[in-house]
């Protein structure tokens, strides 16, 4: 018994440019957050056994806390 389909697209000329240009955008999109990731990394690493006060963001304290 089938329970899924394949469909077989047949763009026009237009359609696929206009779709190789979304997966450029989209390949874009997802390199330059990837090299934000890596950034983001190298700048807040710390050594494994231990958390530097001075390079971790440490949040305000609450004046009641729960």
């Amino acid at each position: 018994m089938r329970i899924s389909y394949q469909y077989r697209l047949k763009p026009t000329t237009e359609q696929e440019s206009l779709m190789l240009r979304w997966l450029d955008m989209l390949r874009h999109q997802y390199n330059w957050l990837l090299a934000e990731q890596f950034n983001w990394y190298e700048q807040n690493r710390s050594s494994i056994d231990r958390c530097s006060i001075l390079a971790e963001h440490l949040p305000e304290l609450k004046d009641r806390p729960n």
